[in-house]
């Protein structure tokens, strides 16, 4: 491609296991120069936490992105503030910190001053303020780039996983579920499937809502209102749906291993088959935005914030599918 990918991390909470990760990362000399990696953080974050797990690097601290060099890990200074790190604890101290730092990130990816954003885990309840009141980076992300929607889509290896619904409770969750929100969703992941991935006819399976996807209306009519005719009407605007299909035995049977993609109705749905079968190697993509947003499959992990306990892997696989994405989004830009 030619050009180095200009690649903007914001740190997370900076209590828990995000510059962990992101440092232990970018301590391998390969990652850090197939990036220009840019983080957003107080340079004085960024020494303590090197210091704390006994690594080097070099730094080079800017005020513009135009400063920014291959080879080095970039710290974007996003406040003045003295913060001092408290592992494992949370508070409205770390929470404005990490707030500063994805909301400059945001604002430079939609500058198109950067070209991809991966994002380390924040708390969301201590992260919550006038300037943020989102469930999660998805629906904030989602908003700040002006759409209606978005996908969240777990992605390893072949192995994708989309939800309907995103951070929503459980008694929530039957009322919010629509056709028009189902086809919306399959449409999202259909065009994610074909540009961001590069598959040309992808075949995508949906569940069902209720166990035993409902029992023919014994266990719950959603199937039979809602997602058989969201199926059906999307067949009709050729996409190439199956379902809905028992939650229960879907992924045990590895009949996921049959389709591209796997839409689920809710979170946990989704959530916890995908984990279980990518073993801390998964990755978060926010799927149907203009921008390019990955992050780690996992949270602030304040359990073992500090113990050097932390793997990086999640978080090293978001950096290359970003990277992935961006050149798929190009190469398709080339042939138009």
């Amino acid at each position: 491609m030619g050009k180095f990918l200009k690649l903007g991390v914001s740190i997370g909470d900076p209590n828990g296991i995000g510059l962990e990760i992101i440092i232990k990362a970018f301590s391998h000399q390969k990652t850090l120069n197939d990036f220009i990696a840019i983080v957003y953080s107080n340079v004085e974050i960024i020494e303590f936490h090197l210091a704390h797990l006994k690594l080097d690097l070099e730094i080079n601290v800017i005020k513009s992105i135009s400063e920014s060099l291959k080879g080095k890990l970039n710290v974007f200074e996003i406040s003045s503030s003295n913060f001092k790190v408290d592992f494992g604890k949370s508070n409205i101290q770390s929470g404005d910190i990490a707030f500063r730092s994805l909301s400059t990130a945001t604002k430079h990816i939609i500058e198109n001053k950067i070209d991809c954003l991966v994002t380390a885990p924040i708390d969301k309840n201590t992260i919550q303020s006038k300037n943020f009141e989102f469930n999660g980076h998805t629906e904030y992300l989602t908003k700040i780039s002006n759409k209606n929607n978005s996908l969240m889509l777990m992605v390893h290896q072949n192995l994708k996983v989309g939800v309907v619904t995103n951070h929503l409770s459980i008694d929530k969750i039957a009322g919010a579920i629509s056709e028009e929100l189902i086809l919306n969703k399959i449409a999202i992941l259909e065009n994610s499937l074909k540009n961001d991935f590069n598959i040309k006819n992808p075949k995508i399976a949906l569940l069902g809502l209720n166990p035993h996807s409902g029992d023919g209306g014994l266990i719950g009519v959603e199937e039979i209102t809602i997602i058989k005719p969201a199926i059906e009407s999307a067949k009709l605007k050729k996409y190439n749906v199956f379902g809905p299909f028992p939650a229960d035995g879907f992924f045990a049977s590895e009949k996921h291993k049959e389709f591209d993609a796997v839409l689920g109705m809710y979170h946990d749905q989704g959530l916890i088959p995908f984990k279980m079968l990518s073993k801390n190697q998964g990755v978060n993509f926010t799927a149907g935005l203009p921008i390019i947003r990955t992050s780690p499959d996992h949270g602030t992990a304040s359990d073992i914030a500090g113990k050097n306990k932390a793997s990086f892997n999640s978080f090293k696989n978001a950096l290359y599918l970003a990277k992935d994405i961006y050149n798929n989004r190009n190469r398709l830009q080339e042939h138009v």
